[in-house]
């Protein structure tokens, strides 16, 4: 079997991938399964590019919740920490 061959995917399985994708929690796990196994080079990279993205965007709605939540958390902190400011 060729690369070509072996990398073709068509229409309708791309657009049975995007539907179950949708699926909340069957489409997370799916996006793993699809991401680590099988053959096809070009189906893995898509779905480890969306993982990426998945990581990017929850880093940063981490770091938006904490700088959002920095007057409360300040105020935790031990007087002497945070004397100067």
């Amino acid at each position: 079997m060729s690369d070509t061959e072996r990398n073709y995917i068509s229409v309708k399985t791309w657009m049975l991938m995007t539907f179950v994708t949708a699926i909340p929690i069957i489409g997370q796990l799916m996006i793993l399964v699809w991401a680590f196994t099988g053959e096809n080079d070009s189906r893995k990279n898509y779905f480890r590019a969306i993982l990426a993205w998945m990581v990017i965007l929850f880093t940063a709605a981490v770091v938006l919740v904490l700088l959002g939540n920095a007057p409360a958390l300040l105020k935790q902190l031990p007087p002497w920490m945070h004397k100067g400011a």
